[in-house]
Formats: structure tokens, sequence, C-alpha cells
């Protein structure tokens, strides 16, 4: 792929007309899924795609398409030249663009799969053979996915990538289930054994006799699934600089130093998995590490190249929406083989779904529980409690409130494939919470 890339790009850059500059962000996939239902294969298919856009540049204007390849390059050429003499003709009625930026400088990079570390035939199997005895339902996709930057000026970049992402519940004969998730680049045959031991344990005990909890303030375990939640609606412009410029941000108060987390939180936008690509969709390559709230402070934001362009400062070469798309939350001293015994007394909630905010500047969100979420007594699950309503201000569950993280985290990686798989990825510990309000 990479080097059919280089070749349709090279057809474009010696079509270019006189200060004409062609930007091309390329992205493929090639992707193997797999429909589990009652732990039998129900539908297994592939996906193999290839998709380029275009962005013309002409005296400070500029336009876009997205083309769909065949990866036939002579059927290519002919739609890609179109596109561009549409582009051409197109751009002279557009108005300027004040915020145009876009990489000068020749900085390429690769990252290239040296080999594979995925049999996908082998994985499938595995998960028929610990889940057979089990109504389980679940979607499994593996494959390679690669990502490209290229623009007229000479500058050549290159990502590729190889996960799994394996979604999947287990069912009770009540019809009640228990939700898990295992994510990652090479497969764990101990991982993915401790993530089935976790359900198992659970599903022993989700029909027994329903908890009804009453409103009120809980001591609660989140599951790095469940604070993941959180963690999403916290990216939702709490680390964004333009986000805390205009105070649409849930974490202005603590980019203003008016509030802060517990000194145990430190988050950060780490690229080191190789998950997601290191460069810009305009080229510029991005830091592996950015430190974004350290020991409770809020150190840095993330700066677009418009954003920096706007209110002059110096960007970090994040993406225009300014959300991570790797986000880390260091690990804490909670003995993850404990995390019962350490709760005691309180509620496990397994997951959180439609999460929104309340309040949002004040950083306040509200949800509901989801899946296998437990009362716990005396370091043991007692039964499986109603679905409730959570209102909680992050301020709370990550600053006073926190009681401690877990000494391991999980990696979480996105499993939306809309048009095309996903790159985001979180890798986050579990956590324990006093006082988590549950209002209805």
């Amino acid at each position: 792929m990479k080097d059919y890339f280089q070749k349709i790009s090279d057809k474009l850059f010696n079509s270019l007309e006189n200060h004409e500059i062609l930007v091309l962000n390329f992205d493929a996939e090639k992707t193997d899924f797999v429909r589990f239902n009652h732990s039998k294969i129900r539908q297994a298919g592939n996906v193999n795609q290839a998709t380029l856009t275009l962005n013309l540049i002409f005296k400070k204007k500029t336009l876009t398409s997205v083309i769909r390849l065949s990866t036939d390059f002579e059927k290519d050429s002919v739609l890609l030249i179109r596109t561009l003499s549409y582009l051409r003709r197109e751009i002279p009625e557009l108005p300027k663009d004040p915020y145009l930026m876009y990489e000068k400088n020749i900085n390429s990079f690769e990252q290239n799969i040296t080999g594979s570390k995925l049999d996908n035939y082998s994985i499938t199997g595995n998960i028929l053979d610990n889940c057979h005895a089990f109504d389980m339902v679940g979607i499994l996709s593996s494959g390679t996915i690669m990502k490209g930057f290229a623009n007229s000026l000479g500058q050549f970049n290159w990502h590729e990538s190889e996960s799994f992402n394996f979604d999947w519940s287990m069912y009770a004969e009540s019809g009640k289930a228990i939700k898990q998730n295992y994510s990652d680049q090479e497969w764990n045959q101990e991982a993915f054994s401790n993530l089935l031991s976790e359900s198992k344990e659970k599903l022993k005990v989700i029909d027994n006799k329903e908890i009804i909890l009453q409103p009120g303030k809980y001591k609660v375990y989140l599951s790095p699934s469940a604070l993941n939640e959180i963690v999403d609606m916290l990216s939702w412009g709490g680390f964004s600089y333009k986000a805390n410029k205009i105070g649409s941000s849930p974490l202005h108060l603590m980019e203003k130093g008016e509030k802060s987390f517990s000194e145990i939180v430190s988050f950060s936008e780490n690229l080191s998995n190789g998950i997601s690509p290191k460069f810009h969709s305009d080229g510029f390559i991005k830091p592996e590490k950015t430190d974004l709230i350290v020991n409770g402070k809020y150190i840095n934001s993330l700066v677009s190249p418009r954003s920096a362009l706007e209110y002059s400062v110096n960007h970090n070469a994040a993406e225009y929406y300014e959300s991570p798309v790797s986000i880390h939350l260091n690990e804490g001293l909670i003995n993850s083989n404990k995390i019962l015994e350490t709760l005691k007394d309180g509620i496990y909630i397994s997951n959180l779904w439609y999460l929104n905010f309340s309040d949002r500047n004040n950083g306040r969100v509200t949800g509901l529980t989801r899946f296998g979420c437990f009362m716990v007594e005396n370091g043991e699950y007692k039964g499986p409690i109603n679905t409730m309503r959570f209102d909680e201000t992050v301020y709370n569950v990550f600053g006073d409130k926190l009681v401690g993280l877990t000494d391991k985290s999980q990696l979480l990686m996105d499993s939306g494939t809309y048009d095309e798989r996903s790159t985001y990825s979180s890798t986050i510990p579990g956590a324990i919470v006093e006082d988590f309000k549950m209002t209805l």
C-alpha cells in the first residue's frame, strides 16, 4: 500500500500548475471481522479499502475532496486527475482561509510493521474454545491499519499498525449480561483468561435477587471501562486550548488554576503504543508524549496549528478537534488482584453509558450504570443492583473523593468501525471513589 500511495502521489504532484500546493492523506485498512452468537461464528468477512483525501491550496485558499480508491492505478489515476481539475476550477470562487496552516518544512516519518504478530484464525479458535460453554455474543475485528501523508513540497509520512479488538457480552439464563472488551496489538492468553475469569465470577451472582439502591452517595469501584467513559467526557474539550480560551471546556476552572485533581492523577497524550499515527493531517510531526495534567495540576493543552495561528501560540500538532487520540492515565497503588477486598463495602461499577454533561462549566457529568454492576459486602459480590443514574463532577472523581487508582491499566481501543476502523485508544486503570452520587 505504501508503494501504491507513493505512486499516485507522484502522479498528482506532477499534474500541478504554478503556485498550487497539494496535501494528500491516505487511509487504508485490511480487516477481518467475525461475529459471534451463542459462542458460534454467525458471520465472517473482511474489508480491504483505501481512501485518499486531496486538499488543494492556492493563494491562501483551500478546497478538499475525498475519494474511495479501487487500488487499480489506471482507474484511480483518471478519477484523481478529474478530481484535481474540479478542485482547480472551484477554488478561485472561495474566500481566503485566515487560519490556513500546513507543514512547510520537510519532516518525513515512517512506521512500518516489521513482522505480523496476529494470527486471526488462531485468535478466533481461541475464543471459541474458551467460550463454548457460555452464551457469548460479540464481534472480533483484527488486521492492519495504514495512514499516509504526502505533500507537493516533498514530505512523505507513513504509519502502519496491527491490532485486534474483541468486544463481547456473556449472558445468563435470565437475559442479564456481563460486558467485556479485550484489545491489543498482540494476543496475550493470560490477559484474556483473566477477563474471562472475571466474567465467570460475575455470572455466578448476576441472577441473585436484584438489590434496589436508594439515591445517595456510595463508595464505588469504577472499572477501566467505566472510568474511560468519564475520561471520554473529560476529553470533550477538556484539554482543548481553544475550548479553554472561550470558556467551553469542562476543565476551564482547572486550567485557570481555580481547581485541581488529586496529586496521584497524571494524564498525558501518549503515542508510544504505536496505534495512532505520529503525524498531523497537515504533516506536522507530533511529540511522542504530551503531559496534560501532572500530579493533579493542569500543565498543557492540546494546541492545533489553527489555534496556534489564531491565538499566536506554539502548537503541539494536535488535530483540529483538539481531543486526545491516545490518552494515558498513570496507574496508582491499589492491588488489581484485591479490588473487592480493598472496596470491602460498596458498588462495583463495570460499565457506564449514556453520559452527558449536566453542568459543563463545572465539569459535572451524568449517566447510567450498565451491564453487571454489583453490591459488594465484606469484599464479596452480593448481587446485581438496579440501573441507577449518577451525577458527579470530575473534580470529585479525580480529586477530593478519589481513594486511589489500581496498579494495572487496561488498553481500551475504540471499537468504532463506521467508515473505517478507529485508531483512538485509552490506557486507563480502575479507580475507587468515595461519595459517588447516585440520583435516581
